[in-house]
């Protein structure tokens, strides 16, 4: 299988959950509730980066179906000048984005003001994770009652997008299924805590 239906497929599978991340602040309860929609793993996954290729003039969510019924291949998109430099590496991030999120993450405050370089990116939180041996960072921003996917990629020696951002204390960590509703705790500090008030 190639690298682009790879990553359509594991979005594909991660869409059918959510994520809500329940963290402390100032005895406060607060929480960050993630879901996946289609629409979004085209950007995700650099198509913005495919200037130099024809892609087929579909809304995101056509074009996600597109990778998915293989009129969009890796072979397609690897013509592309800045592939290797901004598409293949969030691929993998995407590819490996639920076992990162199953497994021990951090949470921050998002600023961009705070980097010593500049960044377009603006969003709400930061989730640094890890899996299969790469650190990957996953910006959240809000839309209504949830947090959306903004951006993702693997963690690299020029710049670590945790640098001056605000660490959150994680206290729960919830995954639902959303067609079957079964509910997995992942990380639990919270029945201990008993001095937070919701937010």
């Amino acid at each position: 299988m190639d690298i682009l239906k790879q990553a359509a497929e594991a979005w594909q599978e991660i869409s059918q959950n959510t994520y809500k991340i329940t963290y402390g602040l100032k005895k406060k309860l607060h929480y960050v509730n993630i879901i996946f929609d289609n629409s979004d793993f085209c950007h995700l996954a650099g198509f913005q980066y495919l200037k130099d290729i024809q892609l087929p003039a579909l809304s995101p969510a056509k074009l996600f179906n597109a990778v998915l019924n293989d009129e969009i291949t890796a072979e397609q998109i690897q013509k592309a000048e800045k592939y290797e430099t901004m598409v293949e590496t969030r691929l993998v991030a995407l590819i490996n984005l639920e076992e990162a999120l199953d497994n021990d993450i951090k949470l921050f405050r998002y600023n961009s003001k705070n980097y010593s370089f500049y960044t377009a990116i603006e969003a709400q939180y930061l989730i640094e994770g890890q899996a299969q041996n790469n650190n990957m960072f996953l910006f959240v921003k809000k839309n209504d009652n949830y947090f959306t996917c903004l951006s993702i990629f693997i963690k690299d020696q020029s710049r670590d997008y945790s640098q001056n951002q605000q660490k959150l204390s994680i206290l729960h960590i919830e995954k639902i299924n959303l067609v079957t509703n079964e509910k997995t705790i992942l990380f639990d500090k919270l029945s201990k805590q008993e001095n937070y008030i919701p937010s």
